[in-house]
């Protein structure tokens, strides 16, 4: 599922997850990035869940894809975020990594196109990442493990995607690359997040790619926000889309 996602990708291998405050930025990001453009839309924004699917369906019907989201990684939301995919399908969903393997079921049983991810965070050692990610399990320290392992755990769910969050930019680069390398050696996708901005988001898929990953969603937020507006500042993502491409030599 996740290499058909990839056709249209910037350089065939990076697409951008976003977030867009608007029917109307959202619009300009698709028009602007096609297929290689997704928009978040995160649970914790809707408290009445129904107004999250209507949102949604109207993104579809707009011809946005959509990403589903938790909210800042929040663990609490891991429930709301998979009632919103299983109601709305939308092409993507976050989940933690306790609950990914129910969520795709699910949505498989439903017949969704939707891909799910699995949430690890960085331990501050390299080749080793936290999946502790869930409610109870996040004040856990002993739910650490190898990133071959987690990765093993994940393809027995059936989960083809690994979200690593929060990786603060460019800050936590060897861990980055261990997880990357790991990620490319079983052909997965990985959707670095946390810190990504126009800046270094270059020098971020540079590293990535290096390590032979082919198929990298990196998640841009609050650095393509515009103060003012608090939405999606299109000649930011403008930005973040050129340099990347370079990198991609696309």
């Amino acid at each position: 599922m996740a290499a058909n996602l990839f056709e249209q990708a910037i350089g065939g291998k990076v697409l951008l997850n976003i977030q867009a405050n608007s029917l109307e930025s959202a619009k300009a990001a698709a028009e602007l990035l096609g297929p290689a453009v997704i928009v978040g839309v995160m649970a914790k924004d809707f408290p009445v869940i129904e107004e999250g699917v209507a949102y949604i369906q109207r993104l579809h019907g707009e011809g946005v894809q959509v990403s589903a989201g938790l909210g800042d990684g929040s663990a609490e939301e891991w429930e709301r975020a998979l009632k919103l995919a299983l109601a709305a399908k939308p092409l993507h969903l976050n989940q933690v990594f306790p609950a990914a393997a129910l969520s795709q079921y699910v949505l498989r049983l439903q017949g969704a196109p939707t891909i799910v991810n699995a949430m690890v965070r960085p331990t501050g050692t390299p080749g080793m990442v936290h999946i502790g990610t869930g409610p109870l399990s996040q004040a856990s320290p002993a739910a650490v493990v190898s990133v071959d392992a987690a990765l093993s755990m994940m393809q027995e769910m059936g989960i083809e995607s690994v979200k690593y969050f929060p990786i603060q930019g460019t800050g936590r680069l060897d861990e980055v690359r261990a997880v990357a390398k790991a990620v490319a050696g079983r052909g997965m996708m990985l959707e670095p997040t946390g810190g990504i901005t126009p800046d270094n988001a270059a020098e971020l898929v540079k590293a990535c790619l290096e390590e032979g990953v082919t198929k990298l969603m990196p998640h841009l937020y609050g650095s393509l926000k515009n103060a003012s507006t608090n939405d999606l500042d299109i000649e930011k993502l403008k930005l973040a889309a050129q340099q990347i491409r370079a990198v991609c030599g696309a």
